[in-house]
């Protein structure tokens, strides 16, 4: 078992550096969100960005590890947001429903396929 130093120096240190900055895109992302969303009542429709933002920065905070399980997992949650954004109808449920970060998620994903033999 490693500890948080050992952690966060795999995660600098292991990835190429585009994804170190990718993890710091995303957690800034997710506070970002966590702000917009923090007046809001908790069990709310409107927290369902920040739990998408909170998914995606630890499937990426973990991508850093070259963890390949997040990896797949980071792919897994970018199609399903896909699958929901042409699923549901409404522009307004689809602004909700939907991470903020969708057209460069996909970008992201490219990332990883492309570095994907790296992963353990």
């Amino acid at each position: 078992m490693r500890n948080i130093k050992t952690f966060v120096k795999d995660i600098t240190r292991k990835p190429p550096f585009l994804f170190s900055m990718l993890a710091l895109f995303h957690i800034v992302a997710f506070l970002y969100t966590l702000w917009n969303v923090h007046k809001e009542p908790f069990p709310s429709i409107i927290w369902l960005q920040a739990l998408w933002m909170a998914v995606y920065m630890v499937c990426w905070i973990y991508t850093c590890d070259m963890r390949r399980w997040a990896a797949l997992s980071y792919l897994a949650l970018t199609s399903v947001n896909i699958v929901v954004l042409l699923a549901v109808k409404s522009p307004d449920m689809r602004e909700l429903t939907t991470n903020a970060i969708f057209p460069i998620d996909v970008l992201f994903c490219f990332f990883i396929l492309f570095y994907y033999k790296r992963f353990e």
